[in-house]
């Protein structure tokens, strides 16, 4: 299994984004640092069988979902 931490920021976003993000993000499989987070970058860890590709591309549907712009980066380990 290989472990992968996320952490994505949302563009010009409210709380209520930053909720949607969330309950994305764990519909993708990721599970949130701090739930209870409301703005600025938020960590997320995923473990799969997968290579980073999947998890980028779980990550940009869940954030892409917002509607808002964002910026993310993965790393392994």
């Amino acid at each position: 299994m290989n472990y992968f931490t996320a952490r994505v920021e949302l563009h010009q976003a409210g709380a209520a984004d930053y909720r949607h993000l969330i309950r994305a993000m764990k519909k993708e499989l990721f599970i949130p640092r701090n739930e209870m987070a409301q703005s600025g970058n938020i960590t997320f860890r995923r473990r799969t069988a997968g290579e980073i590709r999947e998890v980028i591309d779980a990550l940009l549907r869940a954030a892409a979902s917002t509607g808002r712009k964002f910026s993310f980066s993965v790393m392994k380990g």
